[in-house]
């Protein structure tokens, strides 16, 4: 890649970051980031039964609930392509950069917002329910050993975004996207985790959840569930390809 074109991602970036923090919307992102593992946690009836488990338990089921962070990634992800959709300004932005650069920016702008969004999520909603747990889990939520359980929940987010970066360009539907990225993860894919995990864990959510080494039972190992992941995402990119050339931006 050219100086110059190098210049112009950097741009295109700088700009989708700008458009995708402007207005209210992020706000109400960040809120979601905080209110989804809260929702999962009262699912799962914890903090209220912490004290009950051992200090390892909770410590995953700490780490399992932030990465129920993940669609709202996802939402986040599809934001940066289905807000321009809505507003009717992403044919502008096409014929002003280049489709391949609207591409990139799109792209690489989607993992920034989704480990954004688990970043924020994990300090809004952990930095309320950490007054909820025994003194002993909350101080070692920042142990090294508990710590080791991030990486997995940031890679699943970042994952998660660029999974719904191209469903934003397979519908380009403000909606539609919605529904597919918060709606059905919440009220289907996540139910599924609890009654069939056999089943949940070749879906996107599940694969994600196995990638951040969520407790339950019937999940893929982390390795398995990253190839899984990526096969899904191979998936949604070719079929964003195919829509854009089927569409004329």
């Amino acid at each position: 890649m050219t100086g110059g074109a190098m210049a112009a991602v950097t741009s295109g970036i700088r700009s989708e970051l700008l458009r995708y923090v402007s207005g209210y919307s992020s706000l109400g992102i960040v809120a979601f980031s905080a209110l989804v593992p809260w929702f999962v946690a009262n699912f799962l009836g914890w903090p209220d039964s912490s004290g009950g488990l051992s200090v390892s338990d909770n410590i995953r089921i700490f780490w399992s609930l932030a990465a129920s962070i993940a669609p709202v990634a996802t939402f986040a992800g599809s934001y940066l392509v289905t807000r321009e959709a809505y507003y009717g300004t992403l044919r502008r932005s096409v014929v002003a950069a280049g489709m391949t650069n609207v591409l990139v920016s799109k792209y690489v702008a989607a993992v920034m917002v989704g480990l954004g969004s688990v970043v924020t999520g994990i300090v809004v909603w952990g930095g309320t329910v950490v007054f909820s747990l025994p003194p002993d889990v909350a101080s070692q939520l920042v142990a090294p050993e508990s710590l080791g359980l991030l990486p997995g929940v940031l890679v699943a987010s970042a994952l998660a975004a660029v999974w719904g970066c191209s469903l934003g360009w397979i519908f380009q539907h403000y909606y539609a996207t919605t529904i597919l990225t918060l709606v059905i993860p919440l009220a289907v894919e996540l139910p599924l985790l609890a009654t069939a995990p056999d089943v949940a864990r070749w879906l996107p959510s599940g694969a994600l959840a196995g990638l951040a080494s969520v407790p339950f039972e019937g999940l893929l190992e982390p390795s398995a569930a990253f190839c899984v992941s990526l096969g899904w995402l191979l998936f949604a990119g070719f079929g964003a390809v195919w829509s854009l050339r089927r569409k004329e931006l």
